[in-house]
């Protein structure tokens, strides 16, 4: 969903690689400092220092947006988790893009 947002709003296509690859940059603009923020949402680590550098790279209105986004894919993620909603067939093309492997 994130994946075609970004391509559809930016005309970018987003490398999903830097996802799991901090070596990889990403493509977008401030894109680090996003992965970085979403990165320190999900672990608690470094919370404070990755919304500093995002405020200190764009501005506090794109932290204070990119944090709604993150705390809304973690809401909706733990609801497909709970309910044991599996990803659908079609979707399956997203894991390589990771670089990771599919589950099948």
């Amino acid at each position: 969903m994130l994946r075609a947002s970004v391509q559809k709003t930016t005309g970018t296509p987003a490398d999903l690689r830097a996802v799991t690859d901090t070596d990889i940059d990403p493509g977008l603009r401030w894109g680090r400092e996003l992965r970085d923020l979403a990165t320190a949402m999900a672990t608690g680590l470094r919370l404070d220092e990755s919304r500093e550098a995002l405020t200190r790279a764009a501005d506090p209105r794109v932290t204070a947006a990119a944090v709604g986004v993150c705390a809304n894919f973690e809401m909706m993620n733990r609801i497909l988790d709970a309910t044991g909603c599996p990803v659908p067939q079609r979707l399956h093309f997203v894991a390589g893009l990771l670089g990771i492997p599919a589950h099948r």
